[in-house]
């Protein structure tokens, strides 16, 4: 067990629904491990679930989580982990009647001399149609499928806890992680709080994105009251790896 000590003396699927155009993607991320120069086609159903016919226009985009867990949205081969550019979409736009279904064909061609982790972003968006004269009133709908592609054979997982911060006017501990690896991990762990050697709070976490080579702040909601006095954070995060990460800090509430 890795573990560190630390005193207190010291990144999908994003949805954007409008309540006029309801449709949903199927599965919303495709998490894939491939060789270069590997051919794979997968398939995306989109599904409209309201009464009217839309028209939905697919396109790629990049993406990264910054530090303090926003997501970010940028031009396709902004990143340089990025995989748009890679895909074969079709069709790329087309019609859906109302309580309707259409599947899109997405081919993934992995160039060659590629190391490590790659990700992107398909948007599908989806706009009204007019069957009449009157001009439509414009209202998109955007929903994200991810795509991860893995390159077989050259990824490894490492990380460490880099900081724990404790603020009492959000009731939250704050953990630095550091995604020392090429590969994006999903960590999950839990917080425990003693008080006088005496556990009396624990809380879990799970499914936190770290994307490969990048530091992301984890939030543990601390759901309980904490008087005046001395307290020691334990937390312990798996990241996948070979080891559980430790860590400590002694926390002073006023």
């Amino acid at each position: 067990m890795k573990k560190t000590i630390i005193t207190a003396l010291i990144i999908v699927c994003t949805v954007f629904v409008n309540a006029q155009l309801k449709f949903t993607i199927s599965p919303p991320k495709y998490e894939l491990f491939v060789s270069p120069n590997e051919t794979k086609t997968m398939t995306v159903t989109v599904n409209n679930l309201g009464d009217s016919a839309i028209h939905i226009k697919v396109y790629e985009s990049d993406w990264t989580i910054d530090f303090e867990n926003k997501i970010k949205f940028l031009p396709p081969g902004t990143i340089k982990n990025s995989c748009s550019g890679w895909f074969y979409i079709n069709p790329q736009e087309f019609n859906i009647d109302g309580q309707s279904y259409a599947d899109v064909r997405v081919t993934l061609n992995v160039p060659d001399n590629v190391y490590g982790d790659y990700w992107s972003l398909l948007f599908f968006e989806s706009s009204p149609i007019s069957f009449s004269d009157k001009p439509a009133v414009a209202f998109n709908s955007r929903v994200g499928c991810t795509f991860y592609s893995s390159i077989n054979g050259t990824v490894s997982k490492n990380g460490e806890i880099t900081s724990m911060d404790y603020s009492k006017d959000k009731n939250t501990l704050k953990v630095g992680f550091e995604n020392l690896g090429n590969i994006h991990l999903r960590a999950k762990g839990f917080l425990q709080i003693f008080k006088d050697s005496v556990m009396i709070y624990e809380k879990n976490i799970t499914d936190q994105l770290i994307l490969p080579e990048m530091e992301r702040n984890i939030l543990f909601p601390v759901d309980t009251y904490l008087k005046k006095g001395s307290y020691t954070f334990k937390v312990y995060i798996d990241y996948g790896g070979t080891e559980l990460l430790e860590g400590e800090k002694t926390i002073f509430t006023q």
